[in-house]
């Protein structure tokens, strides 16, 4: 879908950008990925992120049952750098995330999630 590859092509424009998905957190499916993690020595298709999702949607600390679907991102700090999960919200539900992996050194946080923000708001009205 040329929505999704100009999707996951803008996440890679963020500065710093190492890797992106595109996943269902329901089926635990990426549906796209972009990066390189030979490179990086990251597996962009580590299971890793949707089980943080997984985690946090099913916490009734995170995401309470009189409000399902109001997380809108997931932030971790690590030695390796930044992972931010995005929340993508469509009229029907929130079962797709944006993830990316930041550099530590040149990622910015806040541009990131600002601009994750508005590539999610393009992907659902595309």
């Amino acid at each position: 879908m040329p929505e999704i590859e100009d999707c996951l092509r803008r996440v890679m424009a963020i500065r710093g950008a190492l890797g992106a998905r595109l996943i269902d957190h329901v089926s635990g499916t990426t549906v796209a990925a972009a990066g390189t993690p030979a490179e990086s020595g990251h597996d962009i298709d580590a299971p890793g992120p949707v089980e943080v999702v997984r985690t946090a949607v099913g916490s009734a600390a995170f995401a309470p049952p009189a409000r399902p679907g109001h997380l809108e991102d997931i932030v971790i700090t690590a030695s390796n750098g930044y992972h931010v999960l995005h929340f993508v919200v469509t009229p029907r539900d929130a079962r797709l995330v944006l993830y990316v992996r930041l550099d530590r050194t040149v990622g910015n946080l806040a541009i990131t999630q600002h601009s994750l923000r508005a590539i999610g708001r393009s992907l659902v009205s595309a």
